[in-house]
């Protein structure tokens, strides 16, 4: 039995209609605050450890490191040291998938994701999360780690929606669910060091040869 929390079923629920509605959906208060807090803790343990590296954009041979377009420093969290706040993110994730297959068909397959730190200034801009060449990529998963986060911090994740533009602060529990071929979006600058877990729900391939 996990240590967490769990979250309620209702709340997998919602995310699902939302996305059916309009493509996104943003849910404070998503992460038990235990599990926020403790997957705060791996992180930050991890920067301080000299664990996480330079990001880069693109796949494959083509990948590049470019810190004036994205300066996050990542770790795939199937990588890092296991830990019980790790496999109950796992599992939280999964009854995601379970819950958004159930409610829109959608031939989730698996869920790949990251530890993001961005140092004080880093950003990323404006972007999809789906590669050109691959359309596994389906749906998008931030998840926010930043207990002490206050108004006037900076570091929002700013969604470019057809009516608008949407800022939403990275604030400890909150979580951000989008389609990755439709939803830019970008991230803002902040004025302190500001870690997240950034992820992907993948869907089976048609061709088995194709990842």
């Amino acid at each position: 039995m996990s240590e967490f929390p769990l979250v309620p079923a209702s709340r997998y629920a919602c995310v699902a209609d939302e996305l059916a509605e309009r493509g996104w959906s943003v849910q404070e208060q998503f992460l038990p605050d235990s599990l926020a807090q403790a997957l705060e803790r791996d992180c930050r343990s991890l920067w301080q450890q000299d664990d996480l590296t330079p990001a880069a954009i693109g796949r494959g041979d083509s990948q590049l490191v470019a810190p004036g377009i994205r300066g996050d420093y990542t770790r795939w969290l199937d990588e890092c040291p296991p830990t019980a706040a790790g496999r109950a993110y796992m599992a939280l994730m999964d009854g995601l998938r379970e819950a958004l297959n159930r409610s829109l068909f959608l031939g989730l397959d698996t869920f790949e994701t990251h530890y993001a730190l961005y140092p004080p200034g880093a950003g990323y801009q404006r972007h999809l999360d789906r590669f050109q060449d691959s359309p596994l990529r389906t749906i998008s998963v931030v998840a926010y780690l930043n207990s002490v986060w206050q108004p006037g911090d900076g570091g929002e994740l700013r969604l470019f929606l057809a009516d608008g533009e949407r800022d939403v602060a990275p604030r400890a529990g909150t979580v951000v669910i989008f389609t990755s071929a439709d939803v830019e979006h970008e991230v803002l600058a902040s004025r302190f060091e500001r870690a997240s877990l950034t992820g992907w729900f993948r869907r089976r391939p048609d061709n088995p040869l194709l990842r």
